[in-house]
């Protein structure tokens, strides 16, 4: 039997004075949510650099899968968070080219793969990592991260220290460094709703994208992307059996792939299309009725939980519900600061961690449906965004003015206002927006007069304009948009913390870039027709899923609110102060942000207390 590594927390220091490794270990133990079972350090005979490993087994429970992992000669080391599916495919390729293992995990496959074919190892790779590799022969330290952004890395850099970890806190936890707070990171959580990679709240401490490898040598830092999706639409099958027919196996075989380890294996099981699909076809492979894990509100209308029973009879699963109420909801906002390390706005972080934490009582592994939505073109904003391209037409110096100029009318006065103003804005804008952030007016409603003037320039949408591709069909353009900046730094990084708060490892078989591909590849009529989401999804699954998931309308996994805005002291009107609901959530996320990690400089850029954000 061949067996692959365990998804863990890692950490390491390349520094011009000796690494301290009381202070490595400390920071290596920040990680221990995310491997409770194992710890490991490892320092370079330069004594330089220092790597720190904690894990959690989920396949080789032996002593063999114990990192940091150092080759023989100790010219190699690495420290790996991850899941390499096709690593004994590339094993035996390896072998083949005179490579000799010591162990059966997919950690040595990757250094070794490392060693053959050099950065370029990560275009073999399949599957979901972070890792960091000390290479002494070259003084070289490679990064790599994941085609989709599915496992985190950080990074801090002062031109002395090197520091990199999976979360914040672990860098946070190394004495000495420059923790000065990024003004604009805080200002385009307010646009975004999460801190766009590379920010985070830190000038100093970036996080490497999704698909890049970094390499530090000579001081200096060298970035490459080595893979991107492409929405061609004309390499793909032409017509719609042949697209659903290369979908179900695609499919079939990411789910099969993602079902492979030594403990138990569960599916959250939400009742959308996505995870009733996965779900489906992970009980195909099944030798026993699979567990699934679902979770409802106390607000009937926001819960799923009757339609993720009927998927978990229909397939004949062991399933488990749990409900979250605004009292659950209340326990959870003093854990979620320590969580994400940063302000994050999406409010279903909070059930996401519920439903992880039942999981977590009896799996140690759960494959989920992230990405779907993505990938298949699942999001309700597509269809405001087609329904609204008639607006595309307005001059641009209309579009610059008009909505600012509007947003400071009072808003009851003039009902119709908002819908206007959304309509003529730019599509990036009108994409911000639909998606919950602040528009700019809507900022200086917020923020300290001294505070917005300061960035009265500012270009708050350069991230959407740094992924905004104009010469794609609308829906392509915007899912490709979605693909390089929600999943990330929203879905990815949600599902990811809370997890990994609870020792779970989260799979997400939708996002097997193969599958992605191929997707990409078909038309976009024939995968998101007009009126159509997920088409080509519902397709693939029409013969596996209830016809009841399958043709019921979009919801999401939206949070109750505007239901829970008293408890959870949240302005509960619009007209309070001209802004949602949900973003009386992110000022709220904003200022308990503010409260646990104070500025370095003791200057308060945003107001402190949730009252006074009040105009």
């Amino acid at each position: 039997m061949v067996y692959k590594a365990p998804v863990c927390g890692i950490v390491g220091i390349f520094s011009n004075r000796p690494v301290d490794v009381d202070q490595l270990s400390i920071a290596r133990d920040t990680l221990t949510h995310r491997g409770p079972d194992a710890s490991g350090t490892w320092v370079s005979e330069s004594g330089m650099v220092g790597f720190g490993h904690r894990r959690l087994s989920i396949l080789d429970l032996s002593a063999a899968g114990t990192q940091p992992f150092v080759t023989p000669d100790r010219a190699l080391a690495i420290t790996y968070n991850g899941e390499v599916y096709n690593f004994a495919e590339l094993r035996r390729e390896l072998e083949g080219y005179g490579c000799k293992f010591r162990t059966r995990t997919d950690t040595e496959v990757v250094l070794y793969a490392y060693q053959h074919w050099g950065a370029d190892c990560v275009r073999k790779l399949s599957g979901m990592f972070a890792f960091a590799i000390w290479d002494d022969r070259k003084q070289v330290l490679f990064l790599a991260r994941d085609r989709l952004g599915i496992k985190p890395l950080y990074y801090y850099f002062d031109g002395k220290n090197f520091v990199f970890a999976s979360e914040l806190k672990a860098i946070e936890a190394f004495s000495g460094l420059d923790l000065s707070v990024d003004e604009t990171a805080l200002i385009d959580f307010l646009t975004y709703t999460y801190v766009p990679a590379p920010k985070t709240p830190y000038k100093r401490v970036r996080k490497l994208p999704p698909a890049h490898t970094l390499s530090l040598k000579d001081g200096q830092i060298e970035k490459l992307c080595y893979w991107d999706v492409e929405f061609d639409g004309t390499a793909g099958p032409k017509t719609e059996r042949h697209a659903v027919d290369g979908t179900r196996e695609l499919l079939s075989e990411a789910v099969r792939l993602h079902l492979v380890a030594d403990v138990p294996v569960g599916c959250l099981l939400s009742g959308g299309v996505d995870s009733s699909g996965v779900t489906a076809i992970a009980q195909r492979f099944a030798q026993s009725p699979i567990r699934t894990f679902s979770i409802g509100f106390d607000v009937e209308a926001h819960s799923e939980t009757k339609f993720a029973r009927l998927v978990a009879t229909s397939l004949n699963t062991e399933h488990t519900e749990e409900i979250v109420s605004v009292a659950d909801a209340k326990k959870m906002l003093g854990r979620l600061p320590g969580i994400y390390d940063e302000p994050f706005g999406d409010s279903s972080s909070i059930p996401t961690l519920v439903v992880c934490e039942v999981a977590r009582r009896s799996v140690t592994v759960a494959l989920s449906g992230d990405g779907g939505d993505e990938v298949f073109g699942g999001y309700n904003w597509y269809e405001r965004h087609r329904r609204k391209a008639k607006y595309n037409a307005v001059p641009n110096v209309i579009r610059e003015h008009l909505p600012s100029i509007l947003e400071a009318l009072p808003l009851m006065a003039l009902p119709k206002v908002p819908g206007f103003v959304d309509a003529v804005r730019s599509e990036i804008e009108r994409h911000v927006v639909m998606m919950g952030g602040f528009s700019k007016a809507q900022k200086r409603l917020v923020l300290t007069p001294e505070f917005a003037r300061r960035y009265r320039d500012y270009d708050d949408y350069w991230y959407f304009k740094e992924h905004w591709r104009p010469e794609l069909p609308l829906i392509s353009r915007l899912q490709y948009l979605d693909l390089k900046t929600y999943l990330p730094d929203d879905i990815l990084c949600k599902v990811d913390r809370a997890s990994m708060a609870v020792g779970l490892e989260l799979r997400p078989p939708l996002l097997d870039h193969r599958l992605v591909e191929f997707v990409a590849s078909v038309p976009a009529s024939i995968r998101v027709p007009a009126g159509k989401l997920k088409h080509l999804l519902k397709g693939a699954l029409e013969s596996l899923v209830p016809p009841e998931v399958i043709n019921r309308p979009k919801k999401g996994f939206s949070v109750p609110m505007s239901h829970w805005a008293s408890e959870l002291q949240l302005p509960s009107s619009a007209s309070d102060w001209k802004g949602t609901v949900h973003q009386g959530w992110l000022t709220f996320t904003l200022a308990e942000w503010e409260r646990r990690h104070r500025s370095p400089t003791q200057g308060r850029t945003i107001r402190p207390s949730f009252s006074s954000w009040m105009p």
